[in-house]
């Protein structure tokens, strides 16, 4: 079933929105979605160039809000959206256009740049792409670093990070090796990360994930992170990684994954 887009059909580029495995598309040009978040009954969806859009939980277009930055990933908390930019400049954003900096850009040199953020319990957690996990529970007044790969580096391989997710307990980041393989990590106050096993089952085989992860959303309904991957695959992340689990949903990479209920919004 093919959806238009109301007042502006030519919004999203190939976003997908999955109902218990039924496929809806939304086909248009630029700009380029970058993260997707549950509100209320439907989703925020943010584009790189500043833009949110508020949709129904059809994916259809209500409101939007040109913040005139650009945008790395955002994040849904107490009703407002977060929004971080790539040198980590954090806006709060109300759905009827108010917005407030929390704080100034983070990232001063122009190498690294923050991929996402995510809330888990009264902490707010932004990611860089080069491993710098950054983390406020005073309203963005103050930030406490972790150089993740310089802390692991006799634990795991370096990572380039491209996403982060959290639920009221877990926060998962997800990336690629130096070797293109991919990696996610858990923990559960954001102190200390362990790998998590991305291998799974299927036709009696026991198979490890070889799409890279390029987004990431929480499923409260089935308790399980979400990885939006290259070529169209979604993978599940259940609490037991013994019941990891693998399907495709498109022809192209999944930038932005968001799931409410039993709806899954992809792009």
């Amino acid at each position: 079933m093919l959806l238009g887009l109301k007042h502006n059909p030519k919004l999203f580029p190939a976003i997908i929105l999955l109902w218990w495995g039924t496929v809806f598309s939304l086909y248009a040009a630029s700009p380029q979605i970058v993260d997707a978040k549950p509100y209320d009954d439907g989703f925020v969806i943010a584009s790189s160039d500043g833009m949110l859009y508020w949709t129904d939980i059809d994916g259809v277009h209500m409101d939007s809000v040109n913040l005139k930055t650009e945008i790395a990933g955002i994040e849904v908390t107490d009703g407002s959206v977060l929004a971080v930019s790539p040198d980590c400049m954090i806006l709060k954003v109300e759905r009827n256009g108010k917005s407030k900096r929390l704080c100034r850009r983070q990232i001063t040199n122009d190498v690294d740049k923050a991929v996402g953020i995510a809330c888990s319990g009264k902490k707010t957690f932004i990611l860089t792409e080069y491993g710098t996990i950054l983390s406020t529970d005073d309203n963005c007044k103050s930030f406490t670093a972790l150089d993740f790969n310089g802390t692991y580096f006799l634990y795991y391989d370096h990572t380039r990070f491209r996403a982060i997710c959290a639920s009221d307990n877990s926060i998962f980041i997800a990336g690629i090796h130096d070797d293109g393989s991919p990696a996610v990590f858990t923990s559960t106050a954001g102190n200390i990360w362990s790998e998590r096993t991305l291998t799974y089952t299927e036709s009696g085989q026991t198979l490890s994930l070889e799409h890279q992860p390029l987004s990431m959303a929480y499923d409260s309904r089935m308790d399980r992170f979400v990885l939006g991957c290259t070529d169209g695959w979604l993978f599940y992340l259940p609490g037991c990684s013994h019941c990891n689990s693998i399907e495709k949903k498109s022809d192209t990479d999944i930038t932005a994954v968001a799931q409410n209920d039993c709806f899954i919004l992809c792009q």
